[in-house]
């Protein structure tokens, strides 16, 4: 009777069509070195796709053996290809309002203090009365102009009378003109403004025109028309030109409703993870968060509320990140005490983690002095303390600028409590000059140790930062350049810090993943995740290291489409 049964069930399946026994994939990539970033670290010549997601990697001969009479071949050309790059913080809405509506004083295109009052004079002309002006400029500019500082409040009083107008010198400083400051309700002894930012004063108590970390502050939030062109076009081209597939959006809760519209109706070509800041010091954050969630007709594998973001302090390239030691020598624009800007202090940093931890959604804390970043993992100490964390504890910038032993040692014991980095290594290329003239050698020095965290098993998770101040820090392999070279503007930094090709691959892939609890559907290439790769012009593993640079993306690839492809 069992021979009986046996002889029946195999009769059975037999007589089922293929195509109910197992669907043939719906794409099928071959011909590439695929390097998967599996545990294993295995590479496979071939990927086959359904739904959106990956079937199967192998072989060539196993994978076409897949393939139906409706499965598309898409030869790859022997082409390297690595799983879908990740940008784990970057500001896209920021980036494309400044590529397209601000002032361009961005060094060294313009050079100087006197060539960016020339530019900003220009556009005033063209630029209606009563209506708000803003400038961009590289971080440290103050370091790069050739006079050595930034303009002055009465030269941008001079260049546009009759506008209120922002200089941003990156974006934690700005200088404002004496109409922007009265729209802002500045006056004799503001020291102040409502959302986080700080005024700067002279010694009378009049302001400066100076404000640190403002952007709560000042009304830059282009228009609704505008704004859903970006989220249904433009920031997907931006980012996907460069090999992007995923990024984590850090999102002003005034501009989410524009997205959350545009995500019930358009599936984008880019995989949006959301961090909503209310203000730049957080104090505004609601304790309930759920109005920040997607509407339920976006589709989650493309839209996702994933945590919250507020600011410890500044940046030490505009000399405002809050540092135990007093920076260099002494700027007309520098904060009292010539230590930074505290931004949101350690009462209200545990305040904020403890909202995001009640949510289940990650904390991000933007830490970028090393007093900064005692700050925030103290807070996340305290969490840990009250139990294992529900969710994932980020520190953003960390030891970017400088970074002491005692803090390395600490941040891998939190790690083990799903604390997370995020750090920025194409600033390497950008600001080691500046940081020299800031901080003084020794200092510099333990900045942009990439070597060490990684060697801490910290899994860095690398980013653009972009906010549109420097455009073309969107480039990751630029970024990967800078980190395995260790080459930067001030010539080879620290090269005993050098990582390699494959560790710095993992900061954009599977590392990104993990900082923003993704690792279960990208970041790698098996079996199950999302279809998302990059498809590279070269094979950045034999290539000269020097070349790096000149990479591109030949082919972005989105949930088993080709959403960008090089002319």
């Amino acid at each position: 009777m069992k021979m009986v049964a046996r002889a029946l069930v195999i009769a059975m399946i037999t007589l089922v069509p293929v195509s109910a026994q197992a669907a043939a994939p719906e794409a099928v990539f071959l011909n590439a070195k695929i390097v998967t970033m599996d545990a294993g670290g295995s590479t496979a010549e071939a990927v086959a796709v359904q739904d959106g997601k990956i079937l199967k990697v192998g072989s060539a001969e196993e994978i076409k053996k897949l393939a139906g009479p409706s499965t598309r071949l898409i030869d790859l050309g022997g082409k390297t290809v690595v799983p879908g790059l990740i940008d784990a913080h970057c500001h896209p809405m920021e980036t494309l309002t400044m590529k397209e509506n601000w002032v361009d004083c961005r060094y060294p295109g313009c050079p100087s203090v006197k060539q960016a009052l020339i530019n900003i004079a220009e556009y005033a002309k063209k630029t209606p009365k009563g209506k708000w002006i803003f400038v961009a400029c590289v971080s440290a500019s103050e370091n790069k102009f050739a006079e050595k500082r930034l303009p002055t409040k009465a030269e941008l009083n001079a260049a546009a009378p009759d506008n209120p107008l922002l200089l941003a010198n990156g974006t934690h400083m700005g200088v404002a003109n004496s109409a922007a400051l009265k729209v802002l309700g500045v006056k004799k002894g503001t020291r102040r403004l409502p959302g986080g930012g700080t005024v700067i004063l002279d010694k009378k108590g009049e302001p400066t025109g100076v404000l640190t970390d403002a952007q709560a502050d000042v009304p830059y939030a282009p228009s609704v028309a505008d704004l859903e062109r970006y989220y249904t076009g433009g920031i997907q081209e931006f980012w996907n030109q460069h090999g992007f597939t995923s990024f984590l959006a850090i999102t002003p809760a005034e501009v989410l409703p524009v997205l959350q519209k545009v995500a019930e109706a358009k599936i984008p070509t880019l995989r949006y993870s959301t961090s909503i800041w209310t203000s730049a010091n957080g104090k505004d954050m609601p304790a309930d968060v759920s109005k920040f969630r997607f509407p339920p007709g976006a589709d989650p594998a493309y839209y996702r509320f994933l945590g919250l973001k507020v600011w410890i302090d500044g940046e030490n390239d505009c000399r405002t990140g809050y540092m135990y030691q007093p920076y260099l020598g002494k700027f007309a624009t520098d904060p009292p005490g010539g230590k930074g800007t505290l931004v949101t202090d350690q009462k209200w940093a545990d305040h904020f983690a403890a909202i995001a931890q009640k949510a289940g959604v990650v904390c991000m804390m933007h830490c970028s002095g090393d007093h900064a970043m005692d700050i925030g993992m103290n807070a996340y100490e305290k969490i840990i303390k009250t139990g294992r964390p529900r969710s994932i504890m980020r520190v953003e910038h960390f030891g970017m600028f400088q970074m002491n032993q005692k803090q390395l040692a600490r941040a891998k014991e939190m790690k083990k409590q799903d604390m997370y980095i995020s750090v920025q290594p194409v600033w390497l290329l950008d600001l080691v000059k500046a940081d020299f003239e800031n901080m003084g050698e020794k200092r510099t020095r333990t900045g942009f140790q990439f070597r060490a965290m990684i060697d801490a098993g910290l899994e860095p998770a690398a980013s653009t930062d972009c906010t549109g101040i420097y455009l073309g820090n969107v480039n990751p392999f630029w970024a990967i350049y800078a980190a395995v070279t260790r080459q930067s503007d001030a010539g080879i930094f620290e090269p005993g810090q050098a990582i390699s090709v494959t560790e710095a691959l993992k900061m954009w892939t599977i590392w990104a993943a993990r900082s923003m609890g993704e690792a279960d559907v990208k970041g790698s290439l098996e079996p199950g995740k999302y279809a998302d790769m990059t498809v590279l012009s070269d094979d950045i593993f034999t290539m000269p290291k020097e070349n790096l640079k000149d990479v591109k993306a030949l082919k972005t690839i989105v949930g088993g489409k080709i959403v960008y492809e090089a002319n």
